[in-house]
């Protein structure tokens, strides 16, 4: 990726004061655009936090367009707004949830505290595993692996933006390149030391707001039992692929929970 991004970065100042187009392997170049989508990509390594939030905002309520929300007046809402009545603020961190209307099995949290959940999660966990779920995800955020992934996955729409401007036809900086993001955020993935710290984070979450200690066990061991049951080429199953080390990452927690049990 870096040396296609560098290509690029290079390509942008050929002949700029000459001409606004170039020509190369036939194909006619908009260097004006190629330009902007550069400084698209350049702009990515230096985004400040603030940026990552105004960012993550923008993102969510892309999210909430593009998915049936449950509202209050729903069962899953209802539920949904129980489990989470007391989670007002984590970190100086206003929160906020909903709940999508899909049949995925997962949850996100953003880096400006919206936190959102799926019917499909909410379908096979119980009350203490989602509760659970959502301090993992929260954990991410805390930790700032979510800021780290959004940054990346601006690099990666960044990118796809400038490869754009070689066929004339730039991704917009709305619903395109927010869908972009969408895509990028979706296949994210943790390492397996990010995975294990927001697995401890979900562990004390559980414990911290009354839930069984086991939560953050049952929730892990749960899906990776869905996950085994599905065909390699199934959505459920990629998505869960990237969890490294996911026996591993159960029997830990087990441990954890036996030791606060005794």
């Amino acid at each position: 990726m870096r040396s296609i991004l560098f290509s690029l970065i290079l390509l942008a100042g050929v002949s700029l004061t000459t001409s606004a187009q170039f020509k190369i392997g036939g194909k006619s170049i908009n260097t004006k655009k190629l330009v902007n989508a550069a400084s698209d990509v350049a702009h990515a390594v230096t985004l400040s936090d603030a940026d990552v939030a105004a960012m993550a905002k923008e993102y969510i309520q892309w999210m909430d367009t593009h998915n049936e929300v449950a509202g209050p007046d729903t069962e899953m809402g209802q539920r949904l707004e129980r489990i989470t009545s007391n989670l007002k603020k984590i970190d100086g961190l206003d929160l906020n949830f909903k709940v999508y209307n899909v049949i995925d099995v997962n949850a996100f949290a953003c880096g400006d505290g919206s936190v959102r959940v799926c019917g499909g999660l909410m379908d096979v966990m119980d009350d203490n595993e989602v509760l659970a779920v959502i301090g993992h995800e929260i954990g991410h955020v805390v930790h700032t692996d979510s800021k780290d992934a959004m940054k990346s996955a601006y690099m990666t729409s960044a990118a796809k933006n400038a490869v754009g401007s070689v066929n004339g036809t730039v991704a917009k900086l709305t619903d395109s390149q927010l869908g972009d993001l969408a895509e990028a955020l979706a296949s994210a993935q943790y390492s397996q030391k990010q995975e294990g710290e927001a697995d401890d984070f979900g562990f004390q979450f559980s414990v911290d707001n009354g839930q069984d200690p086991y939560s953050m066990h049952n929730a892990l061991k749960k899906l990776m039992d869905l996950s085994d049951g599905q065909q390699k080429s199934s959505k459920f199953r990629q998505m869960f692929s990237s969890h490294p080390d996911t026996q591993k990452r159960v029997d830990r927690m087990k441990v954890k929970a036996d030791e606060y049990s005794k």
